[in-house]
């Protein structure tokens, strides 16, 4: 249990390098300045040693009559600001031993280091998906990081891209959000749709040019129109077309080059692709 508090009285204080100050049973009063050293309002008005306060000891009133004449007392603020409260109330006054009272001040606290900025969302670079198939633009897009609208906001997913709202090339943050614009594919008629699937069929088993797929439509009955409407949106390769002819020619027969290229010719094929068509074949 903690010491009582002391009596009003006399006693080393410890803020005062253990010089005899008068505690008044709550807090150390305090000698005031003499006007000659301090201007006098730049203190607070001088309060009395009160009347009532303990009658010293005998030893009390040797050290006091030692000690210079004061003649005034100020109140020196509350005890805390004058000793720190640690221990038992008569450590706290000094009235302990003197190597037990606190010894450095408390280090001034710091403000906090402002926090570091945070850093710039990393950009990426928009890729270049003009003219390819808007399933397959989606596919870039969303590995370079961007956010594109979902395929099946999109009738056709074949349906070459057009352009987007963000410049091929140009910088984005990662997620930022693109639309898409995609070709509007014209509405085929009856006979477009239907010369288109027969187009189909007759690459699906044998090798044609263009020229002759285009005829065999019109041996069909197709119009030449529909016929060659049919021939170049079957999804043809005719390089490809030429060597599966020149490879059919050779399963069936031997050819020298040049008959063979005639015979590729006589198909309907262009220069180019006949030579693709016999170095598809170790000509």
């Amino acid at each position: 249990m903690s010491d009582p508090t002391p009596a009003a009285g006399w006693y080393p204080a410890p803020h005062a390098n253990n010089e005899q100050r008068y505690w008044d049973g709550t807090q150390w009063l305090e000698p005031e300045p003499a006007p000659s050293d301090v201007a006098t309002d730049a203190y607070p008005t001088a309060a009395a040693v009160p009347d009532d306060a303990a009658t010293p000891t005998e030893a009390e009133a040797t050290t006091k009559a030692k000690m210079p004449a004061k003649k005034k007392w100020i109140i020196g603020g509350s005890i805390a600001a004058g000793v720190i409260l640690v221990g038992s109330i008569g450590s706290a006054l000094g009235l302990g031993n003197k190597d037990d009272a606190p010894a450095a001040d408390p280090q001034p606290t710091t403000a906090a280091e402002p926090a570091a900025e945070e850093e710039a969302a990393p950009s990426i670079v928009v890729p270049d998906v003009v003219g390819i198939p808007v399933s397959d633009a989606i596919v870039v897009l969303t590995e370079a990081g961007l956010t594109p609208p979902a395929l099946s906001t999109f009738v056709d997913p074949t349906a070459l891209v057009v352009s987007t709202s963000r410049t091929a090339g140009s910088a984005a943050t990662n997620g930022a959000a693109i639309s898409i614009v995609v070709e509007e594919k014209p509405k085929l008629t009856l006979g477009q749709q239907n010369a288109i699937g027969k187009a189909q069929s007759y690459l699906s088993f044998s090798g044609f040019s263009r020229s002759g797929l285009i005829h065999q439509l019109e041996f069909e009955g197709f119009s030449t129109e529909d016929a060659t409407f049919g021939a170049d949106n079957a999804g043809a390769d005719w390089n490809a077309e030429c060597a599966q002819k020149a490879q059919s020619y050779m399963d069936m027969s031997s050819f020298s080059r040049q008959s063979l290229s005639d015979q590729l010719a006589f198909e309907g094929f262009q220069p180019a692709e006949i030579e693709f068509g016999l170095a598809a074949v170790g000509y």
